[in-house]
């Protein structure tokens, strides 16, 4: 710009001092100057879009940086944090039993929240009908790396604890797994007693029935949690060319049932958690065969000393599974045999020393298309209508109580029930029941259950 304005001074100094024979000269400069000065305006125009640019290019690519690192921010935090899914209600989950599952940024460690609900009704003969929230159950999971695992769950029943005395809240499940390898691993804690099927499966939203057998009642304890700690494995043998042979078991010293037992069954008898009644600990075991995926056979057994004067109860069981298309059939046989202690000795005069029961029942599993879309069939992937058809009997050795008899009691129970998914459903079911002598369960009475329970 300053050699700009010194031309114009020299054309203006010019102008006033030449002659006028040089005009033409002199207006020829003045256009040189002229364009002079256009080239100059060009190129510091040209210059300062270029400046212009080069910030603008050099903004943008500070934004692209400043994007990129906190991407980069919000990786690191998200490496950093816990992750979270409900996976479902799941009895065979690799966590406790599925629910909510949370994972640590490494993944060595998980920890799962689920549980089940069930809410009753029932109207049966010569008593009350009622309500009833039987079951609230709480199930806490964890992992620590792939090997260390814990299984928890807290029982609430009938409301829990109140002024009536008629509910509960107790552990059921407290144990914890160091897996070895397939075929055997340890476990120790509170443990449901592997004898039988049922005890070890008797979740009310697993359940197609509300009520459960009166051998799951009377003779095996139905939940029957000891303390102890075990073994339990599986392994898959190969018979010449057959080998689809599944073969599990659980095998568990635990403190064992106690003197509590009569002759209305061995309900009374189920032992502390905290303490042991006699020096002696009982052995339980139960061992599954299963030839084909829906088919099972489980064989139990258990013996141990009930009191304090080295008088021992064994007890054996079987139960099987098997399942043909939409029809399941399965059942479970139970006895128990107590030795008699020496009266003298004892006290006692008399005691119920044999139990024995059994059931047998049939599922079969439907679902009519023209309710597809109707309000039990819509949004549902897979809904689903049982019937149930079960027959059950128990008998009990007389201990001299109130009769000279053996308590004798059976049961056929047929009922329906509705899941629009595999964890809820709804249940409805009539129940005849006959008793000789002293009453087990319902005497005599006739009446219905009708059920609503949840897993999650």
């Amino acid at each position: 710009m300053k050699a700009v304005k010194a031309l114009l001074v020299c054309m203006l100094v010019l102008t006033l001092s030449v002659p006028p024979v040089y005009a033409d000269e002199i207006s020829e400069l003045k256009d040189m100057v002229q364009q002079m000065k256009r080239d100059y305006e060009s190129k510091i125009a040209a210059l300062e879009e270029k400046i212009s640019k080069m910030e603008s290019k050099q903004g943008k690519e500070l934004d692209r940086k400043v994007a990129a690192m906190r991407d980069d921010i919000k990786e690191e935090i998200k490496s950093e944090s816990w992750s979270a899914e409900y996976v479902g209600r799941d009895h065979d989950h690799a966590v406790g039993k599925g629910g909510f599952v949370a994972e640590s940024p490494s993944g060595l460690a998980k920890v799962s929240l689920g549980g089940y609900f069930n809410h009753e009704f029932e109207n049966f003969e010569n008593t009350n009908s009622t309500f009833d929230i039987h079951h609230w159950n709480i199930i806490l999971g964890a992992t620590l790396g792939e090997r260390l695992q814990f299984l928890g769950e807290y029982e609430i029943e009938h409301g829990g604890p109140d002024a009536s005395g008629s509910g509960s809240a107790k552990v059921e499940i407290a144990q914890v797994d160091y897996l070895i390898t397939d075929w055997i691993n340890l476990r120790g804690g509170a443990l449901l007693v592997p004898f039988g099927s049922m005890n070890l499966n008797h979740d009310a939203d697993a359940r197609d029935l509300t009520s459960r057998p009166i051998v799951n009642r009377d003779i095996i304890p139905t939940g029957w949690t000891e303390s102890g700690a075990g073994f339990f494995g599986s392994f898959e043998p190969i018979i010449g060319s057959y080998e689809d042979l599944e073969v599990s078991y659980e095998i568990y010293a635990v403190n064992g049932l106690d003197d509590g037992f009569s002759d209305t069954g061995l309900r009374g008898a189920r032992g502390s958690l905290g303490s042991d009644n006699n020096n002696n600990k009982a052995v339980v075991g139960r061992v599954v065969l299963s030839p084909a995926i829906g088919h099972e056979l489980g064989l139990s057994g258990y013996h141990g000393k009930y009191n304090t004067f080295g008088d021992a109860i064994s007890g054996k069981a079987v139960d099987f599974l098997s399942t043909w298309g939409p029809l399941e059939l399965k059942g479970e046989y139970a006895y128990f045999k107590a030795n008699e202690p020496d009266f003298a000795q004892s006290g006692i005069t008399d005691i119920a020393d044999e139990f024995e029961g059994y059931y047998v029942q049939a599922n079969y599993h439907f679902w009519p298309e023209f309710l597809d879309d109707t309000f039990l069939g819509r949004s549902f992937d897979d809904p689903t209508f049982t019937l149930i058809g079960r027959y059950g009997w128990t008998e009990i050795d007389d201990d001299s109580d109130a009769g000279t008899g053996d308590n004798e009691e059976e049961r056929f129970t047929l009922g329906i029930n509705y899941r629009p998914v595999e964890n809820w459903v709804t249940k409805l079911e009539y129940q005849w029941n006959d008793t000789e002598n002293e009453s087990l369960e319902r005497g005599d009475n006739n009446g219905w259950f009708w059920s609503i329970a949840m897993g999650f």
